[in-house]
């Protein structure tokens, strides 16, 4: 007689992406980088978009992408 295997279900943990897309030029170039507290540098490898942004608090680079993409297609930011 064989035996029964219990089917392995493994949970994939999703991760914030590290790469985004540039509101510029459309392609998926985009870093951010935190250098220090209060400053962030977001840059398009492919365009070359580059700009130094002041932080008010702790934040993920998430959420400085999504900040400067909203005030880049508002006007607010002109590069």
């Amino acid at each position: 007689m064989g035996r029964r295997r219990r089917r392995v279900i493994r949970v994939v943990k999703r991760t914030l992406p590290k790469v985004f897309s540039c509101p510029r030029c459309g392609m998926i170039s985009i870093k951010v980088k935190v250098k220090s507290e209060g400053l962030a540098t977001i840059a398009c490898g492919s365009c070359g978009l580059n700009l130094q942004y002041n932080l008010t608090s702790k934040k993920e680079p998430i959420d400085i992408y999504n900040e400067f993409v909203d005030n880049y297609l508002a006007g607010r930011i002109s590069v």
